[in-house]
């Protein structure tokens, strides 16, 4: 991908984990029969647009701007105003948005995204500590 490519990927991924957070803000005290249907669709929601930035740009950048982004707009509508506003405020449903957004997004950010289609995820061939041919024991 060229560099403006990436530059206008991660701009998107910022303004869709922006928008996702701001719904999801709004969205997440809905219930329906005593279920906590707005959570369910706000962190469903938030965590397919952070996947869906890796699996566009086949990295870790996107979806880490996306899922910064979310988290920033979810901290920032959860400060009290002067005025005494508050969209998310320190519920169950709150702290549920907040603790399993943050948590859903670190998983969709971690997720080992291919580099090109059909390329398996990059793998260790050795196990941690082995002696490698080019090593320092080589020079010996």
């Amino acid at each position: 991908m060229r560099l403006a490519g990436r530059v206008l990927a991660c701009g998107l991924a910022i303004a869709a984990g922006g928008g996702a957070g701001v719904v999801g803000s709004f969205d997440h005290a809905v219930t329906q029969a005593g279920l906590p249907v707005g959570l369910g669709i706000s962190l469903v929601l938030s965590v397919s647009v952070i996947a869906a930035c890796g699996l566009a740009t086949r990295g870790r950048l996107a979806p880490g701007l996306a899922a910064a982004a979310w988290l920033g707009t979810v901290i920032v509508l959860a400060s009290p105003r002067p005025e005494g506003d508050l969209v998310v405020p320190a519920t169950v449903l709150g702290f549920g948005l907040l603790l399993g957004g943050a948590v859903l997004a670190g998983l969709a950010v971690g997720w080992p995204y291919a580099r090109h289609p059909g390329d398996q995820p990059v793998r260790a061939s050795r196990p941690v500590g082995a002696a490698s041919s080019a090593g320092p024991s080589a020079d010996r």
